[in-house]
């Protein structure tokens, strides 16, 4: 293994498996990171989770305006 290859953003966890490639960025931090296929196929699960529960028109059940004083939408 040379000093060029990637290791999993999770590689401490022990369950790795497949290619460790540098992945395309779900966040918007922009910086990909390098990830397995296992990690990856979990890490695009989460994601789709976070866009099922935020990424809709209305608020998910537990957002609370209250809580830091934001709002859902622009036209509240």
């Amino acid at each position: 293994m040379s000093d060029d290859t990637p290791t999993c953003l999770q590689a401490n966890r022990g369950d790795c498996e497949g290619a460790v490639e540098y992945r395309m960025p779900l966040s918007g931090t922009g910086h990909a990171f390098p990830r397995c296929d296992r990690h990856w196929a979990q890490r695009l699960d989460e994601q789709e989770r976070i866009t099922r529960k935020y990424g809709g028109a209305s608020a998910p059940r537990d957002f609370d305006p209250a809580y830091a004083g934001e709002r859902w939408d622009e036209d509240d």
